[in-house]
């Protein structure tokens, strides 16, 4: 069976490599769906989508994780109830399943009739993206704890971190 785990991943986090590696327990195939696609360089999604590609790759490499595997590819976001879904069918190899925690994709995925497998939460309170940009903006290093190495090496390499205290910054 094919799954797919939309997320937008704003950054790749342990917590999201937790679920991943738990997916490709239980499915012969993952398409990861990058969402907001074309959002960056705000404080909600400071990275763009192919930024956030290459974090999961260079994440799931470090780790060993079989990631031929994987499908991976960006998407917009639809706030219309429904669309969400037809747009993934229309940009997506076929599916069996989707894998999400977001009622609305739950919502969605369930009327147009798939299977929903609802992911377990690992250490959320701590392997949180919002929290992660929070310590960013604090300049608090402590959100390399977080991430895995590689991608933290890849966010200062990109100077992800102070983009994102630049985009806050008001001056005014």
């Amino acid at each position: 069976m094919r799954a797919v785990f939309p997320g937008r991943f704003q950054p790749f986090h342990l917590g999201h490599l937790a679920v991943i590696e738990w997916l490709l327990s239980k499915y012969d195939e993952l398409i990861i769906v990058v969402g907001s696609g074309k959002d960056s360089h705000t404080i909600y999604n400071p990275f763009t989508a192919g930024e956030r590609i290459l974090m999961i790759k260079k994440g799931l490499k470090e780790f060993n994780v079989d990631f031929t595997r994987v499908i991976f590819f960006p998407i917009m976001d639809s706030f219309t109830s429904g669309l969400w879904i037809r747009n993934l069918e229309l940009y997506s190899p076929k599916f069996d399943v989707v894998v999400s925690g977001n009622p609305l994709v739950i919502s969605d995925a369930r009327e147009a009739g798939y299977i929903v497998d609802l992911p377990p939460m690992f250490n959320r309170e701590m392997y949180n993206a919002t929290k992660i940009r929070k310590l960013m903006l604090e300049n608090n290093e402590s959100w390399s704890e977080l991430v895995p190495k590689s991608v933290y090496s890849f966010i200062k390499e990109i100077k992800g971190d102070e983009r994102l205290r630049d985009i806050a910054r008001n001056d005014y």
